[in-house]
């Protein structure tokens, strides 16, 4: 729901990266390490991030999806209030389906197999990220069903009326299928908490998804912005029926802290449920791109506090980068990795990407990841009134 506000500006900078003043050094991203896909939802704390140690999620004897521990959404691609696409007159003229299929491209040479996730509602109109998926997956000659894991999206809005269930979800999840074209959707997540809890009821719509499980449309079902009382009702419902529950969703970053400091990781770990990042560098905040005069353009909710506890974030990721040669969004997704979940950036271009991609193929020092910890936030509230109430709505997790 959040990004759903009017946008505050309509102009500003082009999808650029930030290059710091120090050396970048390139990646580690696949060889020199462990060949090994561990069957919990984290990556020990003793193994280095790569795309060697996979995360491999379900029964351990029968696997159900492996990705990457660095994933990328897919957001922006089409996305206008947030992300300025180009195309529909935003903001960023250089953000179109030229600069997605560069960006695809690049996503497979540096890191696969990939977890991409992406959402019925994400486009300027209803499933143009999903279509971007499928036109690119369909376009790319060098296509490999294993090396691509997608996750999308049911979104609970409050106009789909409880009556509309189950069928409302039959017909979104055949939807998303036919706009993605891979066969079977890999993880098919619950966009969010239905409105005020009971429209429909959580079990209502858990119960669907599973159906579309049975129908052998979906490999696993996945939940997004949940807390762990939800997540175990989920978890609850799910087991019951026999049916693969693997991932939760939130809203994960050193601009929110929230699911690591309240238990919400480890307690999803315990019952083998992977936690996925969501805006892990603060949709854009902590890439050393921005500061306080100039800020984000677009509707950029998350992690939307006040700058002045945002700059000693950014200015502790950029120490560590020029000491590691990292760039500060590399550091700031390495942390993540290190706190048991997996990251998943917005990438607009192929430069975003190698950015990222920056994130595998080392680990942070335990003392620069404890200055982190002391740095990032927990519990700030968005300083927005309108946008905190929604915002707080939404994010259960």
């Amino acid at each position: 729901m959040s990004g759903y506000l009017p946008p505050r500006t309509t102009t500003g900078p082009h999808s650029d990266i930030y290059t710091p003043s120090y050396q970048l050094q390139r990646a580690d991203t696949t060889d020199n390490h462990t060949d090994v896909s561990h069957h919990w939802p984290i990556i020990p704390s003793n193994i280095i991030p790569s795309t060697k140690t996979l995360l491999t999620l379900g029964d351990p004897d029968n696997p159900i999806v492996s990705f990457a521990p660095l994933g990328f959404g897919c957001w922006p691609w089409g996305d206008v209030l947030s992300y300025g696409w180009g195309p529909s007159n935003g903001y960023d003229k250089r953000l179109d389906d030229a600069s997605v299929t560069r960006a695809w491209k690049e996503i497979f040479r540096n890191v696969s197999p990939v977890l991409l996730d992406t959402a019925e509602h994400y486009g300027y109109t209803d499933g143009y990220s999903e279509k971007s998926i499928g036109r690119n997956w369909s376009e790319d000659t060098t296509k490999n069903r294993p090396w691509l894991q997608v996750a999308t999206k049911f979104m609970p809005t409050p106009w789909r009326h409880p009556f509309m269930y189950p069928d409302i979800v039959y017909r979104a999840c055949a939807g998303s299928l036919d706009r993605l074209g891979l066969g079977k959707i890999d993880i098919y997540q619950l966009h969010g908490p239905s409105y005020m809890g009971f429209w429909p009821r959580l079990e209502t719509i858990v119960n669907a998804l599973a159906d579309c499980y049975d129908q052998g449309k979906i490999k696993a079902v996945g939940t997004c912005n949940l807390n762990i009382e939800q997540v175990k009702a989920v978890y609850t419902i799910l087991k019951k029926r026999g049916v693969p529950y693997v991932s939760n969703q939130v809203e994960f970053s050193l601009a929110r802290q929230d699911p690591w400091k309240t238990g919400l990781i480890e307690n999803c770990r315990k019952l083998g449920i992977a936690t996925i990042a969501y805006s892990p560098i603060g949709v854009g905040r902590l890439t050393g791109k921005y500061n306080g005069n100039n800020k984000p353009r677009g509707n950029r909710n998350f992690a939307d506090v006040k700058w002045d506890k945002l700059q000693p974030i950014v200015d502790e990721l950029l120490r560590i980068g020029e000491k590691t040669g990292k760039s500060p969004a590399a550091v700031a997704l390495n942390w993540v990795i290190c706190k048991g979940a997996v990251p998943i950036p917005g990438v607009k271009n192929e430069k975003q990407v190698i950015d990222c991609a920056q994130a595998l193929g080392w680990r942070l020092s335990k003392e620069d990841e404890d200055r982190l910890d002391v740095l990032g936030l927990f519990n700030a509230p968005d300083y927005r009134q309108l946008q905190h109430v929604q915002n707080w709505w939404w994010e259960q997790g």
